[in-house]
């Protein structure tokens, strides 16, 4: 019956679709619930698409950590990355800010600075990015998993700062 209310208000261009089951893609992602109070987030395949597509210019190995001591650090005396550069540049990070927001919350200060960088990125920022494309490549296997054991409780940590970066 919920099915039926829901093509009738919202299926109107197109029907409704309907997923059952313990695992379920969806925009790239894999959610899987067959595993009792969790559920798992994994893109191995998006993440090894853009390992695929990598350029060589952002180098091969693999990093411990997405970034490191320096991440921001803003210079102004680094070139400006050309045009062709600066486009794959901001398309690189619009993917790995995809991946972060779903799957991979570890990219998500370096990506959230990178953003920041995409109007006129340099060479340093080109760095920085290596770096993180050189961490995923060691960590391509990882994913999100929460869990739930009682639903009576809450925890919640925040790791919060104001204003320490420029």
């Amino acid at each position: 019956e919920v099915i039926d209310m829901l093509n009738e208000r919202y299926g109107k261009l197109d029907e409704v679709t309907v997923t059952r089951g313990d695992v379920h893609d969806y925009l790239g992602m894999t959610i899987d619930y067959s595993v009792p109070g969790k559920v798992s987030f994994k893109m191995h395949e998006y993440v090894q698409k853009m390992l695929d597509e990598c350029p060589e210019y952002l180098g091969g190995g693999g990093a411990s950590t997405p970034a490191s001591t320096k991440l921001f650090d803003v210079g102004d005396s680094t070139e400006q990355l050309n045009d062709e550069m600066a486009d794959e540049f901001h398309h690189i990070v619009a993917q790995l800010l995809f991946l972060s927001k779903r799957a991979r919350p570890d990219l998500q200060t370096a990506v959230a600075f990178l953003t920041t960088r995409v109007t006129a990125p340099d060479t340093d920022d080109l760095n920085k990015l290596g770096r993180v494309m050189k961490y995923l490549r060691a960590t391509k296997d990882l994913y999100l998993t929460l869990t739930a054991d009682n639903l009576h409780v809450l925890n919640w940590w925040v790791d919060a700062s104001f204003a320490v970066h420029r």
